[in-house]
């Protein structure tokens, strides 16, 4: 039936299609359309309204916050559909100080955050490891969802599939912990209204295994440094800056470190070494330039604990002497012909190509790190001492690392009482 209804003074007239009832209990009036049901009364400001669009055949609730110009809408095949959606997000605007969800998705958010906030504080080569989290595992499993959608789910699934793609326990935290410190500031500052971290459960961090860890024998270190300082028929140095890896099997110093090294770091006399700086390489973003990677000169080590000063042995003292009437007359230790610094790569290289002549098994420089603190922890010397002579920033990262080390050093200790 067609009737005219007027709803409420002043007096407006609505030509409604529906069924009329009349409440047995307060003489409302209430009228059906479809299978929905609409009351005669307005809703309060800031509750939101509902109703049927004929156009499309779709029910609409929408809800304009008290802090926000725009409204916010939610379409649904039913009635109750859009209900529950507009009572979600009222919820939401209830925890959240009446915040409004952005519009986009989790990749242009995240890239905002990235380059206008982390920018500001992280290391070039911290901001290039972030960037990498984002692009080559944020991204491609849930960069395209919208900011307002994504759910705790949504991250446990990526989660699970990294896990699934064997990838390790540090890059999974690390995508966890990009995301939940993106939505943490985003709620504090109002932008979005939840985050999808809370509740996301990650695997189990398994303790590296004896063979993730590489590090040499004494057997080993001897012929590596036997090889380092071999020389053609005329005389020649085999390997222009060898000794080089001889310091980094007596010192324990983390590539990038070696690369910064000063001759001002150096002291003979003293028989010690500072380290303060590093050198890294950052992806490149001079669009004139067309190189992939450049090196960086950084004022400050890894961490704050980095930042040392390390005792040398004779073998240490040796190659610096060496080395020094090889690039003495330059500022940096690592001194190439052109009087720049040495890559990180040519360097690698080096070291991979005196492993092969050595007849070992090829691996990166950083297990020269691991064979001192080794070496170290094999002359029993105390754990605190070497933590801090690695840089470490606690004893307990020195006994994760080489937990394997000294669980086998207390075995040959109690098989002492046997004698």
């Amino acid at each position: 039936m067609s009737i005219f209804i007027p709803i409420q003074p002043p007096f407006i007239y609505y030509k409604v299609h529906c069924k009329v009832h009349f409440s047995a209990v307060n003489d409302d009036i209430i009228y059906e359309k479809g299978d929905a049901t609409l009351a005669d009364k307005r809703r309060d400001k800031g509750e939101g309204s509902i109703y049927f669009r004929d156009s499309d055949k779709r029910w609409v609730a929408k809800i304009k916050p008290a802090n926000s110009s725009k409204s916010k809408v939610f379409y649904g095949k039913t009635e109750q559909e859009v209900k529950k959606k507009l009572k979600e997000f009222k919820v939401q605007l209830a925890k959240n100080d009446y915040v409004v969800v952005q519009k986009g998705t989790l990749q242009e958010y995240m890239d905002r955050w990235l380059n206008n906030v982390r920018a500001n504080d992280l290391k070039p080569k911290s901001f290039d490891r972030l960037e990498a989290t984002l692009n080559n595992q944020v991204y491609k499993h849930i960069g395209d969802i919208q900011i307002a959608g994504i759910t705790p789910n949504d991250v446990q699934v990526m989660i699970n599939e990294l896990k699934e793609d064997s990838y390790s326990y540090s890059t999974i935290k690390k995508v966890y912990d990009a995301i939940n410190a993106c939505f943490k500031l985003g709620i504090l500052k109002g932008e979005v209204a939840k985050n999808p971290c809370v509740g996301v459960v990650l695997p189990k961090n398994k303790k590296r295994q004896v063979s993730d860890i590489r590090f040499f024998d004494d057997a080993e270190m001897e012929l590596i440094c036997v090889e380092c300082v071999d020389k053609y028929g005329n005389g020649k140095q085999i390997y222009r800056l060898g000794h080089s890896i001889i310091l980094l099997l007596n010192t324990g110093i983390r590539m990038c470190e070696l690369l910064a090294l000063k001759w001002s770091d150096i002291s003979f006399e003293k028989r010690t070494m500072r380290i303060d700086e590093s050198m890294v390489l950052i992806k490149n973003r001079d669009e004139d330039t067309p190189t992939k990677w450049v090196l960086h000169h950084q004022d400050s080590t890894k961490t704050s604990s980095s930042n040392r000063t390390v005792p040398l042995n004779q073998k240490a003292i040796s190659a610096l002497e060496e080395l020094y009437k090889i690039t003495g007359q330059y500022e940096y230790v690592m001194s190439t012909g052109k009087v720049t610094v040495m890559s990180p790569r040519n360097l690698d290289r080096m070291f991979r190509n005196i492993l092969t002549r050595c007849s070992i098994k090829p691996c990166g420089v950083h297990a020269c790190r691991h064979s001192f603190a080794s070496l170290m922890l094999r002359k029993k010397l105390d754990i605190k001492v070497i933590s801090e002579i690695l840089g470490h920033s606690s004893v307990q990262i020195t006994y994760d690392i080489y937990t394997h080390i000294i669980d086998s050093i207390k075995h040959e200790s109690v098989n002492l009482l046997d004698v």
